[in-house]
């Protein structure tokens, strides 16, 4: 027969004839007295340990215990909400929480935490949307005008207004961040809308107008404001009237940064649209035309000189110094500018900037100035003495300078402070030796782009040698555009050296190079293998007769005939009749049907593989050659003869002075363009009703696009 098992405390709760607990000394009489003693533990033990409380539960304990679960449980049985469940205490704490707060039993040892997935509430309607932070909502406004704007885009800039306006309306948290998307950079591209000049009863400029009231209106929307594109001038409007709208746009915003698309020429005289911009401190970008003087013009009439040798084409006259007032007057016109970054000076035909000290002085006051580009200065205006005075830049762009000789680019890069530069190039300034282009890429430790485009090549002097290779080394150089407009044919010295310098592993960060004049392929056949250089076009550019006279829109149905004959593209552009006459660059649509030659030639000659088909015999019965092509399969530089983004084939593929003056897509006269009249979405979805299509409908305009010198 068994030993009767002694009763515990866990008997007490299972069997009913249990007459009441046992005495705590008789339950733990049977041990020694140091086995009753709580063991201490080191402290680092006891952290790693759970703090179970080793007190005894007591009967107000188990009450608020099955209290609470009763709660819980009766409040699902009543039907009541999540949300009524998830607010009661017992359900909103965690796991870890409810292992350290809620009621255990010493004797059970551990307890199950409570379950990690709890139930959500229901949102309500919009709260969700309520909780994005307004910079993912910028984002995706961006990514909207993105959408419009983008390269090859069938929309245009009225059409993306219009539908950040259709979200600005939709909410009021959208309404602030599709306005900073709407204000912030102003595009009014094409003529205005002969309805709206008609209800404004304004004849030109009815955008500018309504774009001043609301600014003058509502100062919050104002200092939004970073860049504006203005309207080109409309055909029959005064020039000065015009350009006192556009100054008072920019007199209306305190934080105004930069004035893209609208550029006008300075003669130095008084003008209301350069004072604008001289009175904005946050501005960034500025760009100047200048053209001769009244005082310059005058005294080139009276110069017999220049009468007598104006149709000689070699003859190069200097033009006459400002008065001193016209200089203090351009000095004084920079001296707020403290945030600017990019500065360009252009010179029209018998323009300058004198006294030679200008623009220094100029220089001097722009601390934050980043990129300078200088075209078309005559050598009075500036020379190898202003190119030492300088400050630290990050981009410089020397174009058709004939006062900079290579002997003051050598002294150039040779100062501390020319280690900044990250891109530098030098168009048609006539570096005449290779040891100062060797100056240039051994001494500008973070140059990332160079290009160099002239008519000679540069010569190695008779008494320098190449001993070893690489003679020209860049280690930092990524992107490399060499052309050399007068070689016709042959492969001439600077073109060899350069060649072999990069075979000989001189440029190792190279990544693409782009040689326009490759005529013996030397740059080619060091790049990697590509299956096609042409484009599309390249093959049938001489088959295809453009069209003289542009084809009138289709009608549309809010374009009655009582809006007249005039076009809808009633502009002017000025500039493109002024520009100063560059000398010639290299096609690059030229130069891909060339590569492409030179490629398809290739295929024809020997492989690197040869293969061999036998038969039983061993005899040979078809051999052929397999892999031919030009370049290296190990090289990791690109054959590049694609234009830069705003750039022409014509002009080299280099973005040029030209190109930022230029009408950028906004002339529709120009080569037969066709504009955007806000229909592109029309075509591809059923329209509902005659109202739908007028309501998509606008005046055709042209896809202009901003093109910069970086």
């Amino acid at each position: 027969m068994a030993p009767a098992r002694p009763y515990t405390d866990l008997d007490s709760m299972q069997d009913p004839s249990f007459k009441g607990p046992l005495d705590r000394r008789s339950f733990f009489g049977a041990y020694p007295e140091e086995a009753q003693r709580p063991t201490s533990l080191p402290p680092a033990m006891r952290s790693n340990y759970a703090q179970i409380d080793t007190r005894r539960p007591s009967y107000s304990s188990f009450r608020t215990a099955s209290s609470s679960a009763s709660s819980i449980g009766s409040s699902i049985r009543t039907n009541d909400t999540f949300d009524a469940i998830l607010a009661s205490p017992a359900s909103s704490r965690t796991s870890v929480d409810s292992w350290n707060s809620g009621p255990r039993r010493p004797e059970n040892g551990w307890q199950r935490p409570a379950p990690i997935k709890q139930y959500r509430r229901r949102r309500n309607t919009g709260e969700l949307f309520a909780a994005l932070p307004e910079e993912v909502l910028g984002l995706i406004m961006g990514e909207l005008k993105e959408l419009h704007l983008q390269p090859g885009s069938t929309s245009c800039a009225t059409c993306m207004m219009r539908d950040l306006c259709n979200v600005a309306a939709s909410s009021r948290k959208l309404l602030r961040v599709a306005r900073v998307a709407l204000y912030e950079d102003i595009q009014l591209v094409g003529a205005d809308s002969h309805i709206q000049k008609k209800r404004y009863k304004l004849p030109f400029a009815s955008r500018l107008v309504l774009l001043r009231r609301t600014l003058r209106s509502y100062p919050e929307i104002a200092a939004l404001v970073r860049s504006l594109k203005a309207p080109a001038i409309p055909q029959g409007a005064p020039v000065d009237i015009y350009q006192n709208v556009v100054a008072s746009v920019i007199m209306a915003c305190p934080n105004f940064e930069r004035l893209v698309g609208f550029h006008v020429n300075h003669d130095y005289s008084f003008n209301r649209l350069f004072y604008a911009l001289s009175t904005r401190r946050n501005l960034k970008e500025m760009h100047w035309t200048l053209e001769a003087s009244q005082f310059q013009r005058t005294r080139r009439k009276s110069n017999a000189a220049a009468m007598l040798n104006s149709e000689k084409p070699d003859y190069q006259e200097a033009p006459g110094d400002l008065l001193p007032e016209q200089s203090d007057d351009f000095l004084d016109l920079h001296g707020d500018w403290e945030h600017l970054e990019t500065l360009s000076i252009h010179c029209l035909p018998g323009a300058t900037v004198t006294p030679i000290s200008l623009i220094p002085d100029i220089l001097s006051r722009l601390p934050a100035l980043k990129s300078l580009h200088l075209s078309h200065l005559p050598f009075t205006a500036f020379n190898d003495a202003n190119l030492l005075s300088l400050p630290s830049l990050q981009t410089l762009t020397l174009s058709h300078l004939p006062g900079v000789s290579s002997e003051g680019l050598s002294s150039f890069v040779r100062r501390p402070s020319s280690r900044s530069i990250r891109k530098l190039t030098l168009h048609h300034v006539d570096v005449g030796t290779l040891p100062t282009i060797s100056q240039i890429f051994s001494n500008l430790p973070n140059l990332e782009s160079f290009a160099l485009v002239q008519n000679t090549a540069p010569i190695m002097p008779p008494n320098e040698t190449i001993w070893l290779f690489p003679y020209l080394a860049a280690p930092s150089l990524r992107k490399l555009h060499w052309d050399i407009t007068g070689t016709q044919s042959g492969l001439n010295r600077a073109d060899e050296v350069l060649g072999r310098s990069i075979e000989s592993y001189g440029f190792p960060s190279l990544t693409s190079i782009r040689a326009p004049n490759d005529t013996e392929g030397i740059f080619q056949s060091l790049c990697t293998p590509m299956e096609s250089v042409e484009t599309a076009n390249d093959k049938f550019r001489g088959l295809i007769t453009r069209c003289t006279s542009r084809p009138s829109p289709p009608a549309t149905p809010t374009t009655p005939k009582s809006l007249g004959k005039t076009p809808s593209w009633g502009l002017s552009f000025p500039m493109d009749d002024q520009l100063f006459p560059s000398k010639a660059s290299s096609s690059l649509a030229q130069s891909r049907l060339a590569a492409q030659g030179r490629l398809e030639a290739a295929w024809k000659g020997p492989g690197r593989f040869i293969l061999k088909v036998t038969d039983d015999d061993g005899t040979v019965v078809r051999k052929q050659d397999l892999a031919s092509f030009i370049g290296r399969v190990e090289s990791k530089i690109q054959y590049c003869l694609t234009p830069d983004e705003g750039a022409t084939d014509e002009n080299g593929g280099l973005v040029d002075i030209t190109d930022v003056l230029g009408d950028n897509g906004e002339n529709l006269r120009a080569d037969g363009r066709e504009g955007c009249n806000g229909r592109w979405n029309t075509y591809s979805g059923n329209v509902i009703d005659k109202k739908d299509r007028e309501r998509w409908w606008h005046t055709e305009r042209g896809r202009w696009r901003p093109v910069t010198l970086e």
